[in-house]
């Protein structure tokens, strides 16, 4: 029998038999997936090592503090300390906090400028100061009945802003949510030191966010309530140190030949405001042609022979006074220019304003002085020999009881401490900001005050709520919005030849 099955033909291999089998869809998709994954937690981990690289240099993970061009910038008390010099106070304020936790309890913050690049407007000594006359006032705050009833207690908060102050953004930005805090909410905002633009953006900021502030050592005129709603003073402005000088002027036996020396940097707040408030207020005093320079930016280091023109310039006009409207770095360049001029038979008197002068222990400034026959006559918002005048008419009534309390728990004995003047109004801004609130607590109300409540109060600060100030008893209303009535302005001649303040204080009034 024939196998037939051997003449048919076999069956062509079905299509694409042989190749590879097609990947199928889904399974694409999932290694599409797994890519995207890997690259969106590669992505993850690029982004977590980058925040770790910031916040290592700076005490650590999510302690507030961020490292942001080469500076440690953000809000702690001290999980990180800005600088060795803030070791000790940093620490305390830190052991108050801890103590205060979980009572009644709110959030005052002190901004401020706590590192320093090559140019600062401020210095690690004037900010220690301040650190310490910030906490004198949160010691005696929740300690003593000094600032009304010690309830709320006040926790203390730094909010480094940077050495130029270039990174308020960020640090405003954490600021802003701590007034929602249900455990210690942010209410009120102190410090605030330097009279430059980017210190009228934060306090715009704030404002516009209906929380108040109180201004340690901003002179600059505009910087205030009536401008900025919700800003106080503690310091005196720019026009009110000026004034002072006025009335120490008119009190000279013979009238003053004035010039005015300025710098030209128009974008310092401090500068344009001093020279205007001088222009308004001495006009009557000044002859001959102002004399301008371009000065330091906040720090530079004045260039050698800046102001020799100006000082040939001063001699040839025969008068016997300078209104100086410049920051202290030129101050300093300036008498030395002064010391080795060709008039100096006849005796120049150099006029200034300043919150505190830290020449007061520079030998070579001095020097400057005695070599060039001159005196350095500034306003200010303290006067070193107030420490030995206690009781006297010319020393603010409660400057001892600051003064004590500071030595107490910060000062260690160092009569030096309170020369340059920080400590004082740091101190006494945040006792503003603490009276503030301890109104706002007074109402009849549920909770803690917020930082809302505490803004308006501000202008009730008067009468039974004045302030008892190191610096004055102090009172803010609509008359004079912002600026502190009651504020001392002792007039300091250098080289000081009393040992007491001059006699008549001007003090700020309505």
């Amino acid at each position: 029998m024939t196998d037939q099955s051997a003449d048919i033909p076999a069956a062509a291999p079905p299509p694409g038999w042989g190749e590879k089998e097609p990947e199928k869809k889904h399974t694409k998709l999932r290694r599409r997936f797994g890519l995207g994954l890997a690259v969106f937690f590669a992505l993850v981990l690029i982004v977590g090592a980058i925040h770790l690289w910031e916040e290592l240099p700076c005490g650590g993970y999510d302690n507030g503090v961020h490292s942001i061009g080469g500076q440690c910038v953000g809000i702690t008390d001290a999980d990180h300390i800005f600088h060795e010099s803030y070791t000790e106070v940093q620490n305390l304020i830190a052991e108050e906090n801890e103590r205060v936790a979980g009572g009644h309890v709110v959030t005052v913050a002190f901004l401020g400028t706590f590192t320093f690049g090559e140019v600062s407007p401020m210095d690690p000594v004037r900010m220690q100061r301040s650190l310490e006359g910030a906490y004198t006032a949160q010691m005696r705050a929740n300690h003593t009945h000094h600032l009304s009833d010690p309830t709320p207690q006040i926790r203390l908060v730094l909010a480094n802003v940077g050495g130029q102050q270039e990174q308020w953004e960020k640090v405003v930005d954490d600021l802003l949510p701590m007034t929602e805090d249900p455990e210690a909410p942010l209410v009120a905002v102190t410090g605030m030191g330097v009279s430059i633009e980017s210190t009228r953006q934060i306090a715009e900021r704030l404002s516009t966010a209906n929380v108040p502030m109180v201004s340690s050592a901003v002179t600059a005129d505009g910087l205030e309530h009536r401008e900025i709603p919700g800003l106080l003073r503690a310091a005196p402005s720019n026009t009110q140190y000026v004034r002072a000088l006025r009335a120490y002027m008119d009190g000279l036996e013979e009238k003053p030949r004035a010039t005015l020396v300025y710098d030209h940097n128009d974008p310092d707040l401090f500068v344009t405001t001093l020279r205007r408030a001088y222009e308004e207020h001495l006009s009557g005093f000044t002859t001959g042609h102002p004399q301008e320079y371009v000065g330091t930016t906040l720090g530079d280091s004045p260039e050698p022979g800046l102001f020799s023109s100006v000082t040939l310039n001063v001699c040839a006009s025969n008068n016997d006074t300078i209104l100086f409207a410049g920051r202290s770095p030129d101050l300093n360049e300036f008498l030395a220019s002064l010391a080795e001029r060709g008039c100096k038979e006849r005796h120049l008197r150099i006029l200034f304003a300043v919150t505190g002068l830290s020449i007061l222990d520079n030998s070579e400034v001095m020097s400057h002085l005695r070599k060039g026959n001159m005196s350095l006559v500034y306003a200010s918002a303290t006067d070193p020999r107030w420490r030995t005048s206690a009781g006297e008419d010319n020393v603010p009534e409660h400057y001892m009881a600051f003064a004590t309390a500071f030595h107490t728990h910060v000062g260690n004995g160092d009569e030096g401490a309170l020369k340059n003047g920080y400590a004082l109004v740091n101190h006494d801004a945040v006792a503003v900001a603490t009276e503030a609130i301890r109104i706002s607590n007074e109402r009849e109300q549920e909770g803690l005050p917020t930082a809302e409540e505490v803004h308006t109060q501000l202008m009730l600060l008067n009468s039974a709520h004045a302030v008892p100030a190191g610096g004055g008893v102090l009172s803010y209303s609509d008359n004079l919005a912002g600026e502190a009535v009651g504020r001392y302005v002792p007039i300091v001649e250098l080289p000081m030849e009393e040992d007491a303040p001059l006699p008549d204080p001007y003090v700020i009034s309505d």
